[in-house]
């Protein structure tokens, strides 16, 4: 009796079932625990073809990551389309660990400083897009540096309390939200301590 085989999905090229592959493995075990080896089985190619779309497994791994950061993007701006100021930011807050606790494995990683400096700086372009979009919310298109830094801050506080609820040190997602909802004005308003002189209304 022939062994039965994975799924796989015939209109997928080999360079789709690799990223689907990839994308797979990364939200399960580190980046440093898969070799191509695994993600080759996983998609059901030959080995050599990993290394032949895209060069090396870390190149792969930032192919992977920049699609993480854009879909995050994606996700922040279709949950926030519509509401009052302060909805928006709920429902920002709720996306985001929705989407994070999806893919808290490599969340967890790359939190800690995992990956080089290419998945660093990816992550760090989506932060930025996070504040202004937040920033949008009560009608600041450009913040000014302070604004900017204020905003940061408060995201890089909220980004903890995400970290430790992924780990369980924290046991509900509405007290991470509802915490990181009550700060954030007062981050804003506090902005003026760094020299900032228009202080939206929040």
């Amino acid at each position: 009796m022939a062994l039965a085989r994975k799924k796989r999905r015939p209109n997928l090229s080999a360079r789709e079932r690799i990223v689907e592959a990839a994308t797979k493995l990364f939200t399960e075990r580190p980046f440093s625990e898969i070799s191509a080896d695994d993600i080759a089985r996983e998609a059901g190619v030959a080995h050599g073809l990993t290394f032949h779309y895209f060069g090396s497994k870390a190149a792969l791994y930032e192919f992977i990551t920049q699609a993480a950061a854009d879909r995050l993007d994606q996700i922040h701006t279709k949950a926030t389309l519509t509401g009052s100021p302060a909805e928006k930011l709920r429902s920002f807050l709720v996306a985001h660990m929705d989407e994070v606790y999806r893919r808290r494995v490599d969340y967890v990683f790359h939190s800690r400083g995992g990956g080089t400096a290419a998945i660093q700086q990816i992550w760090e372009g989506s932060r930025s897009n996070a504040i202004r979009l937040i920033m949008g919310f009560y009608d600041v298109a450009e913040p000014s540096p302070q604004l900017a830094v204020a905003a940061r801050a408060w995201l890089g506080y909220y980004d903890e309390l995400v970290l430790a609820w992924v780990q369980g040190q924290i046991k509900t997602k509405a007290a991470v939200v509802e915490m990181a909802f009550r700060l954030f004005p007062l981050a804003i308003a506090n902005a003026k301590l760094l020299g900032e002189i228009n202080i939206p209304s929040i």
